[in-house]
């Protein structure tokens, strides 16, 4: 950047001030020193941005985008404990990046959250039918009970993960927010989403599930799926307390 800017300023002065006289002694060289001053505090940008961020709690979209690199660890550690809890969320991030951008919500921040919802299952990755083979469920050796709370500590569990990982709040909640207060056939996670873009991400995550038990894929077999489980959403109120529209919940269906 120092550079740059010095050799266009010099260029800029050759043709106002000196032409071709080459008379380099009127050179401004204040404007150099103030280059390189500007240089060395870009060098600051990042640790002050992570200042800034930690300070006043918000997250950057700076921030969101290195989280959502499905090289770094964390996401790493998940492919490769949890496969087809990975790519679930992989889908899930674009089917609710996607829906994000055309409701006019955060399409970054939803996607990054989808990337994160469900790493809690890295804890007990057998217990959840993604990363099931061979026909073996451990749930058939429990009581419901037992069971209920398995599938109840992914939430809790990558709440501890995120913490551990130092994950940012805006992050956090979407992984609290996932499955709501409503009942998910044994378990009562919570809360219920409270912005649009944790919405988003709660009919995405229950689309892309349920459409794996699907017996064929066409479109009148998806539509109904995807109208049967958001309705379902809507009646039990788990969007009443985030600012979604029915025109958005329309324009979600469509997308998905």
């Amino acid at each position: 950047v120092i550079l740059t800017y010095a050799a266009i300023y010099f260029a800029f002065e050759l043709m106002t001030e000196n032409g071709l006289s080459n008379d380099f002694s009127k050179l401004n060289l204040r404007m150099y020193t103030y280059f390189i001053i500007n240089g060395v505090l870009l060098l600051f940008a990042y640790p002050l941005l992570f200042l800034l961020e930690k300070t006043f709690g918000f997250t950057s979209n700076v921030t969101l985008v290195e989280l959502s690199n499905i090289n770094n660890d964390l996401l790493r550690q998940m492919s490769e404990t949890v496969p087809g809890t990975f790519q679930h969320s992989m889908q899930v991030a674009n089917l609710a990046a996607e829906a994000a951008i055309r409701v006019g919500a955060k399409s970054q921040l939803v996607r990054t959250g989808a990337l994160y919802h469900d790493i809690g299952k890295m804890e007990n990755p057998a217990f959840f039918t993604e990363n099931q083979s061979g026909g073996v469920n451990p749930h058939k050796n429990l009581s419901y009970e037992q069971s209920a709370q398995v599938v109840i500590s992914h939430v809790t569990d990558g709440l501890k993960l995120a913490d551990k990982h130092n994950l940012p709040k805006a992050v956090k909640d979407f992984i609290s927010t996932h499955h709501g207060r409503g009942k998910t056939k044994y378990f009562y996670p919570g809360p219920n989403p409270f912005t649009k873009e944790q919405a988003i991400l709660m009919m995405a995550d229950a689309v892309e599930a349920a459409s794996r038990s699907l017996p064929e894929y066409t479109e009148e077999s998806i539509s109904n799926l995807v109208d049967k489980i958001i309705d379902s959403q809507v009646t039990e109120g788990y969007f009443k307390e985030c600012p979604i529209t029915f025109k958005d919940i329309a324009t979600i269906k469509t997308v998905f």
